[in-house]
């Protein structure tokens, strides 16, 4: 338990000590997910007696985002880069190219 926590808090410092290493998200992408992350988080406490399965929910989904902010990795967009599919910025949209392997 104490190796998970050190590891999630060397990311954390590593990420804003050295943005570029760590880091495979936009900084504009950082600030909204910590922000919604944030929003998630506040909502989940404010409904975990009304409607706890609910807040469950938001508590997950608000304590990733608010993590994916903090260390500007995103695990999805690396795995999703990885494995062979591309994003690709052609006139300013974003889209999801597929390559078959």
């Amino acid at each position: 338990m104490e190796n998970n926590i050190k590891n999630t808090t060397d990311k954390v410092i590593g990420s804003i000590l050295y943005p570029g290493t760590y880091s495979n998200i936009q900084e504009s992408e950082r600030i909204v997910s910590a922000a919604f992350g944030a929003f998630m988080l506040w909502k989940g406490v404010g409904d975990i007696f009304s409607r706890p399965s609910n807040a469950v929910w938001e508590l997950i989904i608000g304590g990733a985002l608010v993590y994916r902010g903090a260390t500007g990795y995103c695990a999805v967009k690396d795995n999703i880069e990885r494995s062979g599919c591309a994003l690709s910025n052609k006139d300013g949209n974003t889209e999801l190219i597929i390559e078959t392997m």
